[in-house]
């Protein structure tokens, strides 16, 4: 069994954050040696300005073919960081421009064809319009590498906190992360208020997931915590940030999704919240 991502998209522009993005995909796919993607928009939305709404006459086309060079620059600038990281990396790579108002389904099909989607919160304006982290999960089931814009460059997957509550998509999401945990230093295998599902998790609560990592050359360590009224998704980041983490992997949604969004989650306030990347499978 083959335990490396082969192709990882990247969400990014040529904004600083973009920038930083595009840092932390190149550097994952050396260490995957993964054909590297680069995907943004032609964020025609975005250089606009409210008085140019009330332009009329010869003055459109002036607008117009403002617009164009505009999107033109970003676009060349754009392809020119991609190639540089590439560069830089050592890795294959390819560039791929979405129209800024691509319907979601649209957007979907370009991240249905890798291992792993990277992408930034709060978002990159390199983004579609209409993206959205849920609506990618739930029309193609491709996890997401989630990185929050002040974690820079820093390393990503050395040391690893996975989120199991014996739920289909936490197994899911773990399944997918194979290829990080396997080359990553250490990995908690983490289980808040083992005692809530005991029918799932069995008399040694996680003991067989620790074994089914460690078959697999996992360094996994077991740890059963409990929240003591307390959310589970701060305990699950308390515990991360406690032992030095630089990733957390969870699955997506284990409650209804009417539930999550009317009510709050783990889900929900994970995306929302954590100061650390995160790896989302449902």
């Amino acid at each position: 069994m083959s335990h490396t991502l082969k192709d990882i998209a990247v969400f990014f522009d040529d904004s600083s954050a973009g920038r930083q993005l595009l840092e932390t995909a190149a550097g994952l796919a050396r260490s995957q040696e993964a054909h590297l993607i680069g995907l943004t928009t032609t964020e025609f939305g975005d250089h606009g300005t409210p008085q140019q709404g009330f332009v009329r006459g010869e003055a459109i086309g002036e607008m117009i073919r403002n617009l164009r060079n505009s999107m033109t620059a970003h676009l060349l600038q754009s392809g020119r960081l991609l190639a540089q990281a590439a560069a830089k990396y050592d890795v294959a790579s390819e560039f791929r421009v979405l129209p800024f108002t691509e319907l979601g389904v649209e957007v979907a099909l370009h991240s249905l064809y890798c291992d792993l989607l990277v992408v930034s919160r709060p978002e990159v304006p390199g983004v579609p319009f209409f993206w959205s982290y849920s609506k990618v999960l739930g029309q193609t089931a491709v996890p997401l590498l989630i990185v929050p814009h002040d974690w820079n460059t820093k390393a990503i997957g050395r040391r690893v906190t996975v989120a199991w509550n014996a739920s289909r998509q936490a197994r899911r999401a773990i399944a997918d992360a194979l290829p990080l945990l396997v080359n990553a230093e250490s990995v908690d295998l983490l289980i808040v208020d083992p005692e809530r599902k005991p029918g799932l998790h069995g008399e040694e609560p996680g003991a067989d997931m620790a074994a089914y990592l460690a078959r697999h050359e996992v360094r996994v360590e077991l740890h059963r915590v409990y929240s003591q009224g307390s959310p589970i998704e701060d305990t699950i980041i308390s515990h991360a940030v406690d032992v030095g983490a630089d990733l957390i992997v969870i699955g997506a949604y284990s409650r209804p999704r009417i539930s999550e969004s009317l009510l709050g989650g783990v889900t929900k306030s994970l995306l929302e919240d954590a100061p650390l990347p995160l790896f989302v499978s449902h």
